[in-house]
């Protein structure tokens, strides 16, 4: 019998070849589960070591039974679909898959800022129904010398001001957890309130993680703050903003126009209003997709079970609060 049990959700006819490679030096038993109904989550995780994947299951009833359970690992960066505080509580750390897509995210937010600045959306559709001439679509904005505003400066935050410092822009980024070593090492502005970003900014790119501090931090105060000229562009989770704010904003053209790969709800509606704004540009939520963070995806989930397993913090532990009760879950364990 083996010393761990890793249960891993979604992948049950998969072969596991990069999760068997990061765990190999271990004594681990990996379960490939696809349960139909909750009460089956709940029999094979209750003896589990480490759980990996995510979605439907890894609710607080799940998670309440699973009493081994030192790590829940995503294959994503988002983890919004986990019941953090359910783990926390539980003595569990979650971990995300933290640098597996930031390249291909940060392009994405990068491909959205040239396509908006250059109207090519718009002068391509006007072009193909036979119209030479740009009307309104004339491309304006000179990109270098103009503003970029980064709320989040993370992995994919400084991605972003990395690959547009080569349009000798001014950078300004919002993030009160950064310190100010990465401030300088970046050559960028903090601003000590997120208002600040949309005001003065050409470009706005948001970049966080959803959760109970970023849900709706973005709505109609900020949106009524942004130049007329000003674009918005959102690669991470939609409900970081108030999307009713968004489109009344999009509608009445408080600012320009915006880029989106996210949506409050996913898949969105087909007659979600703003697929009816002529100053929108969106896509299915697949900033994060290539064939690279695919496979770094079950890398980095793997490595961080890996570290746990071991008895280290893992590098992509985002319940941090969880450190205090895993010494009083291990002394209870123990005793019992």
């Amino acid at each position: 019998m083996a010393k761990f049990k890793v249960v891993v959700f979604g992948h049950s006819n998969d072969p596991m070849t990069q999760e068997r490679a990061e765990l190999e030096g271990l004594d681990v038993e990996i379960v490939q589960a696809d349960p139909k109904s909750e009460g089956e989550a709940m029999e094979i995780v209750k003896d589990a070591d480490a759980i990996m994947g995510g979605g439907f299951w890894q609710n607080d009833r799940v998670i309440n039974v699973a009493d081994k359970c030192q790590v829940l690992a995503v294959y994503s960066h988002g983890f919004n679909h986990i019941d953090v505080d359910a783990c926390t509580k539980k003595g569990i750390i979650v971990t995300n898959a933290a640098g597996m897509c930031a390249e291909e995210v940060s392009n994405q937010a990068v491909a959205f800022l040239l396509a908006l600045n250059r109207q090519i959306p718009w002068l391509n559709t006007r072009l193909k129904a036979g119209t030479w001439d740009a009307g309104p679509y004339r491309p304006k904005g000179t990109i270098d010398e103009e503003t970029l505003g980064i709320i989040g400066f993370g992995n994919i935050g400084r991605a972003v001001a990395r690959k547009m410092g080569g349009w000798r822009m001014k950078t300004l980024v919002y993030d009160p957890y950064i310190p100010p070593w990465i401030i300088k090492e970046y050559g960028v502005e903090q601003v000590g309130h997120k208002n600040d970003i949309f005001s003065r900014s050409d470009y706005v790119v948001v970049v966080v993680p959803l959760n109970k501090e970023t849900y709706h931090m973005i709505g109609a105060e900020q949106f009524k703050l942004m130049k007329k000229s000003a674009f918005f562009i959102n690669v991470c989770r939609g409900s970081v903003v108030n999307e009713p704010d968004l489109i009344k904003a999009l509608k009445e053209k408080w600012f320009a126009a915006a880029g989106l790969d996210v949506f409050e709800k996913e898949p969105t509606d087909p007659n979600n209003p703003i697929f009816k704004l002529d100053n929108v540009i969106v896509a299915p939520h697949v900033a994060g997709s290539s064939v690279r963070s695919v496979v770094l995806s079950r890398s980095r989930a793997a490595q961080q079970v890996k570290a746990v397993l071991k008895g280290d913090w893992p590098l992509a532990g985002q319940n941090a609060e969880v450190r205090a009760l895993i010494p009083m879950r291990r002394t209870a364990k123990s005793s019992a």
